[in-house]
């Protein structure tokens, strides 16, 4: 027996590589796994052709914008949205999926978490070495957990970390959006 499954256009969360080296390149094959719409930042862009990957979306700066049309040929049909510095990128990139209605986003990046909560009409998981970061936006997190998780919490510039001694749903509130990555 079988089963089948209908991808729709954008139904899974978008990549998006700011720091190629933000972690391994399995974790990423697995990211890709479902084909999701891949987005380059231009820093990112050398180490992710190496890769062999199909890009869907460059966000690089305007001076940039006629040499990467002429070296990405080979990747068409591309993307390139201009910025005008490379601290846009990622504001950039993100408005970018808001408009195309995009739901979610995996973004690997380097970046103070904080950073991206302005965008938190997105579902946001920050992967960033061994973590992977989701932004609770509606200030409550309650999940089942096994004993001897490791749940890290970063609100307002303070990082925790909670044990769960024993098997059952861990319930975390606070006024207002946080962050969480398990162990």
């Amino acid at each position: 027996m079988s089963s089948h499954h209908i991808i729709r256009e954008d139904q899974e969360p978008a990549l998006l590589i700011m720091d190629a080296q933000a972690v391994s390149y399995e974790t990423v094959q697995e990211l890709l796994e479902w084909s999701p719409t891949v987005m380059v930042a231009e820093q990112a862009l050398p180490d992710v052709l190496l890769w062999g990957i199909k890009i869907d979306v460059v966000i690089a700066a305007t001076s940039s914008i006629s040499a990467l049309t002429a070296s990405l040929y080979d990747q068409f049909p591309i993307k390139l949205i201009s910025c005008n510095t490379q601290e846009e990128t990622l504001s950039t990139a993100l408005y970018f999926l808001i408009a195309a209605k995009q739901k979610a986003v995996n973004i690997l990046s380097i970046e103070r978490l904080k950073n991206f909560e302005s965008f938190s009409s997105l579902d946001l998981s920050v992967l960033q070495a061994s973590k992977r970061w989701s932004f609770i936006r509606n200030g409550l997190y309650e999940k089942w957990l096994p004993a001897g998780r490791i749940i890290h919490i970063y609100h307002t510039d303070i990082q925790s970390v909670v044990h769960t001694d024993r098997d059952g749903i861990l319930i975390i509130r606070r006024d207002s959006g946080f962050w969480v990555a398990e162990d």
